[in-house]
């Protein structure tokens, strides 16, 4: 079978994982009196409130996925709801439940979902606090990486900064964890969509095409 590798800040079972990026938390001054709820697009917006005090049964909680929200129930969160893996699904649950009051958005530096702006549109109050970035890791510029590997990516800064490393051979198939993470590719390079936005799913896809051969 062809190695696989996964481009990501976490590892994941019997892949080869190569940690192109490291999160650095910030601490903005938040209050979260006032809000009906937080939002999460990662569980690195979890994490990122270990230095802060919430009252999680008087806040909402809305989570991109099942395993952001597995890390938000983890701290404490217990009004949990669940959008389907990508941040335009986030607008959907807003939207459907017309909720009234206003909402924090707890978010890395950079971002590159147009959410935010379409719920706004719908007339929904949302505030953003940056509480982490992800920077390149300087210390994942050495691997050696198989001209015939199967790379995933899950998310634009993997490519970004494996791409500041490493070429990407003609000969190496590539995985995406969704298409904003595909939109992020060179135009040269051709792609395989895993089937949900997870880093599982798209582990099993790359195991597909590696044993292919």
């Amino acid at each position: 079978m062809r190695p696989i590798y996964l481009i990501s800040k976490t590892p994941y079972e019997g892949v080869i994982h190569i940690p192109i990026l490291t999160i650095r938390f910030l601490s903005p001054t938040i209050d979260f009196n006032g809000y009906e709820g937080v939002i999460f697009t990662s569980k690195q917006g979890v994490l990122a409130l270990q230095n802060y005090s919430l009252d999680w049964e008087k806040l909402g909680c809305i989570c991109v996925s099942e395993s952001t929200a597995n890390t938000a129930r983890a701290v404490g969160a217990e009004n949990v709801e669940v959008a389907q893996g990508y941040g335009m699904s986030i607008l959907d649950i807003l939207c459907d439940k017309k909720r009234n009051g206003k909402w924090l958005y707890l978010r890395p530096k950079v971002i590159a979902s147009e959410w935010v702006e379409g719920a706004r549109e719908q007339g929904i109050e949302i505030d953003e606090a940056v509480v982490y970035e992800s920077v390149c890791n300087e210390e994942a510029s050495d691997f050696a990486i198989s001209q015939e590997g199967v790379l995933i990516f899950t998310s634009p800064s993997t490519i970004r900064c494996f791409l500041q490393n490493y070429p990407i051979f003609p000969t190496q198939d590539v995985v995406v964890i969704g298409k904003t993470t595909q939109n992020a590719l060179p135009v040269e390079v051709g792609s395989y969509l895993s089937e949900t936005t997870s880093v599982e799913a798209a582990v099993e896809l790359a195991r597909q095409i590696a044993f292919r051969g």
